[in-house]
């Protein structure tokens, strides 16, 4: 562990002492001291994160620069891609459908699409990133394949997914700096039945403050980079900010979105078929840590941006960063359901649960 970083975690040693996560005594200050100097150490130029505690927004901030050439700083409004974050947004849509269309997530997905080539995998199963091989066999993260359920999507909400997104979602809670593609900054798209030009309008005017994507080198050079050209699928593509994203999983926590059983479920570890429990839930990772449960979901754009959000139930605080870098922590290892393989988060575990 580098010096900054030993020093960093030596402090917060300290401070978890006499700092509890209970209302007034949030040591935001402290927090947010260290989360920046994390930032320059891992020179990621840009970050955003917001904190949400017990339904309420209890702390935002913008670190950094989001565009370093026309020295424009980071802001708690400051949009981003969220990359594989969209996932846990796929899965309100999903419980939705269940809810509102009766959908079946035991059903095989082969009735949508051909996509997963395995005849009995069911939408559970590639919700849960286990189709691959003997569906339910075994646990592994596979954005393509999660993809693959925007066709669901489109069926249950009779509309596109992103614009069952942008109705369900978006517009509902109010996310106004939050838009379902990147390319929907143009006028006369397609899907003009869905996004007329006033709504195109607004869109382009948030895609217009979009963080500029960098690469970082191992001595913490950043240099501007370009998004992916990634289609909005389940899986990728939504574009949001801390501030909206706040909005979103206050929603959540009081079941303003799904039903609480609906929500008991997705962030219930999947079992596999020998009953080995697996790192997911269904939409996000289920993880124990120092005997308190914590649901996390990431994204990560190589070399261009990350994302990463952990809920602690049990203590009702919820952690939101957005970044403009691939630094928030190593996507394999987040992929493997391990979410202390980021420093970010173990910044935030050891200050807000250990």
């Amino acid at each position: 562990m580098r010096p900054l970083i030993a020093a960093v975690c030596g402090c917060l040693a300290v401070a978890t002492l006499s700092s509890r996560p209970a209302a007034q005594g949030l040591p935001f200050t402290l927090f947010e001291r260290y989360l920046d100097s994390l930032r320059q150490e891992t020179g990621i130029p840009g970050l955003s994160a917001a904190i949400v505690q017990d339904g309420r927004p209890a702390w935002d901030v913008g670190l950094g620069k989001q565009d370093i050439e026309n020295n424009v700083f980071a802001r708690p409004d400051t949009p981003y891609l969220i990359g594989q974050l969209t996932q846990s947004v796929t899965a309100i849509v999903l419980g939705q459908c269940v809810e509102r269309a009766g959908l079946n997530i035991a059903q095989p997905v082969r009735r949508w699409t051909s996509e997963i080539p395995e005849s009995s995998a069911t939408i559970f199963h590639v919700m849960a990133h286990t189709s691959a091989g003997v569906p339910g066999d075994a646990f592994r993260f596979d954005p393509d394949r999660f993809g693959a359920l925007s066709r669901v999507a489109d069926e249950c909400s009779e509309r596109p997914y992103r614009a069952a997104v942008a109705a369900d979602i978006f517009d509902r809670l109010g996310m106004k700096d939050s838009v379902p593609g990147r390319d929907l900054g143009v006028l006369s798209r397609v899907d003009d039945q869905y996004f007329d030009d006033d709504v195109l309008r607004a869109y382009g005017d948030v895609l217009k403050r979009l963080a500029v994507p960098y690469r970082v080198d191992r001595s913490g050079r950043a240099t501007r980079s370009e998004y992916p050209a990634e289609a909005v699928t389940a899986a990728t593509g939504l574009v949001s900010t801390v501030r909206d994203l706040a909005r979103f999983e206050m929603a959540l926590d009081a079941d303003d979105l799904v039903g609480r059983d609906l929500r008991t479920v997705a962030w219930t570890n999947v079992t596999s078929n020998s009953g080995t429990s697996l790192p997911l839930g269904l939409g996000w990772f289920v993880q124990s840590y120092n005997g308190t449960r914590l649901v996390w979901q990431f994204g990560s754009l190589r070399d261009a941006g990350s994302a990463l959000v952990i809920k602690v139930p049990d203590r009702g605080v919820t952690l939101i960063m957005l970044a403009n870098s691939d630094g928030l922590g190593p996507a394999d290892a987040l992929a493997a359901g391990d979410v202390t393989a980021s420093l970010f988060a173990k910044l935030f575990l050891r200050l807000f649960v250990s």
